[in-house]
């Protein structure tokens, strides 16, 4: 059996999108999965009426394992997503007059400010900006991975108990 790859004559046509530009330096790994990163973004599955449009996040790792992460994504939000992000507040959000988006953003983050509202968490990074005009939600965050515990302790050396007044046995059992 033969297949043969049939390339469009307009190929070149095709948008490539700019890499991001990263001040310090580009993450270990970047996951493209949409499902994935709403499911972790939102601590839930789409359901049938979001639409994800577009997804992506960023993970930076060591040794030990994740040491900071950013994801973001653009949905159609069903009715039923808005209720539980915005109205029902599931992350404890409060109103922004703004969004503070990252310079190291992919391409396609970006949105009119005039026309989207801003929900913001005051001790985290997490940004929800919902549209004005219709079901459309941009979404971010970031944060670092695991904190490292402290380093376990050495086992202290075993001391010798000094005997004492008491034998250090129990006495013995007497028979019934």
């Amino acid at each position: 059996m033969v297949w043969r790859l049939l390339v469009p004559a307009d190929i070149t046509d095709l948008e490539i999108e700019p890499k991001i530009a990263w001040e310090v330096r580009a993450p270990d790994s970047v996951v493209l999965e949409p499902v994935e990163i709403f499911k972790r973004a939102f601590w839930r599955m789409p359901s049938a009426g979001d639409q994800i449009l577009r997804a992506e996040r960023h993970e930076w790792s060591d040794s030990e394992g994740v040491t900071k992460w950013q994801w973001f994504l653009a949905v159609n939000a069903s009715p039923e997503l808005i209720k539980y992000l915005r109205d029902d507040n599931a992350f404890g959000l409060m109103s922004a007059e703004f969004a503070k988006v990252p310079a190291e953003k992919p391409a396609w983050f970006q949105f009119p400010a005039e026309d989207f509202s801003v929900m913001r968490s005051s001790q985290s990074e997490m940004q929800l900006i919902f549209s004005k005009k219709d079901s459309k939600l941009y979404a971010c965050a970031s944060g670092r991975g695991f904190t490292r515990g402290a380093p376990e302790r050495e086992p202290e050396p075993a001391t010798q108990v000094p005997a004492g007044r008491l034998p250090r046995m129990p006495p013995p059992a007497q028979p019934r």
